[in-house]
């Protein structure tokens, strides 16, 4: 009985740390379907006018074989490695072009009227999650209280 207990209110701790959207598109009167759809315009411009540059990184690793030390008692003779370190070096991949592509999905946005808020926290009940949705946004930014935790870029 105490595992499952403990099990749901790890659940529950995990489901309480979704993050929200690090931007949020505004424009006073639009509603979700409407800012997803500019929002597609805009990532297809993008992509369009600045193509992927994907490139390699490329981290060394570290290998140090550390110090044999080596006891012997009689006719035995035992050996042991202190302090060996061997860390991979690792290889990842990553688009060069990512953020100059970033910049120009904000002024497309902003050229047509939206303006992307940073850190709106995440709504807390499904009723203001509903409203951030589906209901006209606010005439001002200021009056934004939270974000639904919808990301235009899925």
């Amino acid at each position: 009985m105490r595992i499952r207990v403990v099990a749901a209110v790890a659940v529950a701790a995990l489901a309480g740390c979704q993050a929200a959207p690090r931007f949020t598109a505004y424009k006073a009167g639009t509603v979700q379907s409407e800012r997803q759809f500019a929002f597609d315009q805009c990532k297809i411009a993008s992509l369009q006018e600045i193509p992927q540059s994907m490139a390699i990184s490329t981290s060394p690793g570290y290998y140090n074989p550390g110090t044999l030390s080596c006891n012997t008692v009689g006719g035995y003779t035992s050996c042991n490695r202190i302090g060996a370190v061997d860390i991979p070096a690792t290889t990842s991949t990553y688009d060069q072009n990512g953020g100059l592509r970033d910049r120009y999905l904000t002024r497309c946005m902003a050229s047509k009227g939206y303006a992307m808020l940073e850190k709106l926290p995440l709504c807390g009940s499904e009723k203001e999650k509903q409203a951030a949705l589906y209901q006209p946004q606010p005439a001002s930014p200021a009056q934004m209280k939270c974000t639904a935790g919808v990301a235009l870029d899925q």
